[in-house]
Formats: C-alpha cells, sequence, structure tokens
C-alpha cells in the first residue's frame, strides 16, 4: 500500500446494520484503521442492529467515534445512498460514496453529487449510469468493494444446517424484487423434481421495507400449486441475522451460489461466495461484470431490459435487467450434472478474488485518491 502522510478523515456510514452499505463500511474501515489516518467514524440515524458483530469490533467502532478529528479540516467521506448526503457534514474536502443498481440514478441524486468534490463508485457500470444521469465524468472514480479473503475461505468450517440433504443451492439477498427471488424460484421449481436430491437455501432479510417474506413465499407457492398440482424441491429459507463472523460458515456449507439479480451497483453476496470457491451464478448485467466473468462464473443471459414497476418510487422511469428464466434453469441443472467442472470454476474465483478483488486493494485504491488532498 502507498505510504501517505497521517491527515484527518471522517467516515459518515452505516457501519452497525446487516445491509451492502454496512459490510461495505466496515470492511473500509477495517482497513483504514491501521494508523494511516487519524480517523473518526459518525454513524447514520439508522442505529445499530444487534447480533451482528463481535464485541471486539463494537468496541472499536465505538472507540473510532470518540475520536478527535475537526471535521472542518478533515476529508469528510458520505458512504451512503446520495439522498442521504448531508450538507452540513462539510469538511475541507467533501467526498460521497455510493452505488445504484439500474440504468441510471434518481434525479434528485445529480444535484446532490455535483455538490461533492468526488463521487465514489464501485464499479465501471456505475460510471456510465451516474454520467449519463448528469454527474460530471471527471468527478466519478471507481474504488471498488472488497473481500476479507482470509474470512470467507473454503477451508472455514461449514455451519450446522440440520437436515441437509444433497446438493445445496444458496441464494443471499435482500427480499425485494431487484433481486429476482421470484426468477429464482420459478427457474427451480420448473428445473427440479420433488424427488431429487438437490434443496435451494435461501438466507434473506427485509430491513426498513414493510411486508412478509413467509406471506409473500407462502402465495407464491400456492399460486404455482393451483397451476401445476404437483409436489415441488425442498427450499428452505432463513430469516434470522447471521452474525457476520458466521456468513463464511454459511457459504461453504452448500455446494453453489445463485442470484438472478435485476440490477447491482457491485455485487458483494457474489464475491463472498467467489471467495468460499463456490461456482456462481449471476447476471450478465451491472456492476458485478467488473469481477465476474465466464472463466470465473456462470452468467445468466438477460433477454433485456424492462421498466421497474412503478410501484417504487426511487425507481420510477427507470430499467434494469431481465434474467432469462429458461438459462437460469440450463445452468443451475449443468452444475447439479457436472460437479467437477464447477468446482474447478470455483477455484478459479477465488483465484481471480484474491489477486483483484480484496479489502487491501479496494483501501489502496481509496489512498490513492486521498493521497491527492494531503496537506503539506
Amino acid at each position: 500500500m502507498a505510504s501517505i502522510k497521517r491527515s484527518d478523515l471522517l467516515w459518515v456510514s452505516e457501519y452497525y446494520t446487516p445491509t451492502g452499505y454496512g459490510e461495505e463500511s466496515r470492511g473500509f474501515i477495517s482497513i483504514l484503521d491501521r494508523g494511516l489516518y487519524n480517523l473518526k467514524i459518525r454513524s447514520q440515524f439508522y442505529g445499530r442492529v444487534e447480533g451482528i458483530l463481535t464485541s471486539e469490533q463494537e468496541a472499536r467502532l465505538t472507540f473510532l467515534e470518540s475520536a478527535p478529528v475537526d471535521t472542518a479540516k478533515a476529508v469528510v467521506v458520505q458512504h451512503r445512498d446520495a439522498f442521504q448526503f448531508d450538507k452540513d457534514v462539510r469538511g475541507r474536502v467533501n467526498i460521497g460514496r455510493t452505488m445504484f443498481e439500474t440504468d441510471r440514478i434518481p434525479d434528485a441524486w445529480v444535484p446532490l453529487c455535483r455538490q461533492m468534490d468526488e463521487i465514489w463508485v464501485p464499479s465501471r457500470f456505475n460510471i456510465e449510469t451516474f454520467s449519463r444521469s448528469g454527474v460530471p465524468l471527471d468527478n466519478l472514480r471507481v474504488i471498488p468493494g472488497g473481500v476479507d479473503v482470509d474470512t470467507y475461505h473454503p477451508a472455514v468450517p461449514p455451519l450446522e444446517l440440520g437436515s441437509r440433504n444433497g446438493y445445496v443451492f444458496l441464494s443471499v439477498f435482500d427480499w425485494t424484487d431487484r433481486k429476482g427471488w421470484d426468477l429464482l424460484l420459478t427457474a427451480y421449481y420448473e428445473e427440479f423434481k420433488p424427488d431429487e436430491d438437490v434443496m435451494l437455501l435461501i438466507k434473506t432479510h427485509r430491513y426498513c421495507i414493510p411486508g412478509s417474506i413467509s406471506g409473500e413465499f407462502n402465495q407464491f407457492v400456492k399460486n404455482r400449486i393451483a397451476r401445476e398440482q404437483r409436489g415441488f424441491p425442498k427450499v428452505r429459507i432463513l430469516e434470522c441475522d447471521i452474525p457476520g463472523p458466521l456468513m463464511p460458515s454459511l457459504y461453504t456449507a452448500c455446494d453453489a451460489f445463485v442470484l438472478p439479480s435485476r440490477g447491482e451497483g457491485w455485487g458483494r453476496p457474489y464475491a463472498e461466495a467467489m471467495a468460499c470457491e463456490l461456482p456462481v451464478i449471476g447476471t450478465r448485467w451491472g456492476g458485478n461484470l467488473d469481477f465476474m466473468n465466464d472463466e470465473n462464473s456462470y452468467l445468466i443471459e438477460i433477454e433485456g431490459l424492462d421498466d421497474v414497476p412503478g410501484n417504487v418510487f426511487l425507481y420510477a422511469g427507470h430499467q434494469w435487467a431481465r434474467p432469462s428464466v429458461e438459462h437460469l434453469r440450463c445452468l443451475m441443472r449443468h452444475l447439479f450434472e457436472h460437479r467437477q467442472e464447477a468446482k474447478a470454476k470455483g477455484l478459479r474465483a477465488r483465484e481471480d478474488i484474491c489477486r483483484k478483488w480484496t479489502w487491501e486493494q479496494a483501501a489502496s485504491a481509496v489512498m490513492r485518491e486521498l493521497a491527492k488532498y494531503q496537506e503539506d
């Protein structure tokens, strides 16, 4: 890593939550908190979600919250959705770390992004979508996400899943339409028969969004039963929060990872699964294509772009991908029947993540940007 003079750095984020922003901010903070900066962190309004951090992590974050940094003289990174950029939190240099998952960003985000000295996005996909929406290209930088490859490792003891049977496909996501849970269940139910030795394990949650996961899932199944009058292969849904230190064990307890997302700014669960040497099925569209390709992953072809349903205000007028259910079926069947080939691709996936997509490499990109603002 490049060595630069210690300078004041304030990192504002939701590091106490199980969200993608929360996971990512903890990753950046863990590397930046190595004496290279006078680092102070500030939690945004979501508060704490219990059980996702170790006591040591909690203690260190609490310590960093009280660090004596002069905000007005600091480089301030606001790591959040752009609509949450706070004009009253201003430093000597002001940077927004954000991302978006459709073909553009919300109109209201553009002036907020333009008020920042730089906007850090995780992928080339977001360079295109933010600049197309009106954010100056000169202000955009790719700062990739990362993975702790010592924590997400294939040798991690697997989580005890109880009555595990056969080949297990894992999917990890927030229960929203964007993640394509309906496409996943449709492909799985149409491809596999009830007596096949296979299971789909879904680790999910619904954060700050009303509604019942079990209710929507049961209604989905009920509708299929009404149409088809037949049984289904095994599905298990985990809605509980799994502490962060145990998440790698969830990956290593399974045989493959699948997520037919309609759009990703980055795609952290893909990268975590790849670091654990799982063969990964993901969508051929979005920010995940920075680190996923045909050599290290199984990419679902898309059938074009769809208008995002109008009931999601943030996405009004936007489009996202339409992953092919038929191709997803083919890929899941292929992994099920060609397990040695799939394992070999999982090995290649981990090699690629270790070579280019660790937190150390992500933090190096941060430090290259911050070096421009070093005070004499």
